[in-house]
């Protein structure tokens, strides 16, 4: 059961799900593959405790969703990945962002995919990561 008396103390964790629901369901018409079924794990990092998996329903722009975590207390601020394509790729969800409490470093940023295979994909690009953090991306 939810206490609600601690939503205003809590209000930056409020919106933090608040925002993830708004993805989940696509609000914004631009994470259409968080609703997909298709899921592909692409990157698994022993060591860094990092995790990236690519969604989606039909595949490209508005589509296409990268989920990256960051399991472990080391930050990264710019850690290398797959992308399945090139381009700008908008960051819309950062765990670690400032605006859902202050004592969170706001790491994660937009990045730009490259052509380039890596970790089986065709392409590459950076992202920034904070500790024990989850970005979303999406072109």
């Amino acid at each position: 059961m939810l206490d609600w008396s601690k939503a205003t103390k809590y209000s930056g964790i409020l919106q933090l799900y608040r925002n993830l629901i708004e993805l989940r369901r696509n609000k914004q018409k631009n994470t259409r593959g968080l609703m997909g079924q298709n899921i592909r794990v692409f990157h698994t990092n022993d060591q860094t405790k990092v995790i990236a998996y690519h969604r989606w329903m039909e595949g490209g722009p508005g589509d296409d969703v990268i989920v990256v975590a960051n399991f472990s207390t080391q930050s990264f601020d710019s850690y290398t990945i797959g992308f399945p394509n090139s381009g700008t790729w908008e960051l819309r969800f950062n765990s670690d962002w400032k605006g859902y409490c202050e004592d969170f470093t706001n790491k994660g940023y937009s990045t730009t995919a490259h052509e380039g295979e890596c970790d089986g994909l065709p392409c590459q690009g950076n992202v920034g990561l904070g500790p024990y953090s989850l970005i979303i991306l999406s072109q």
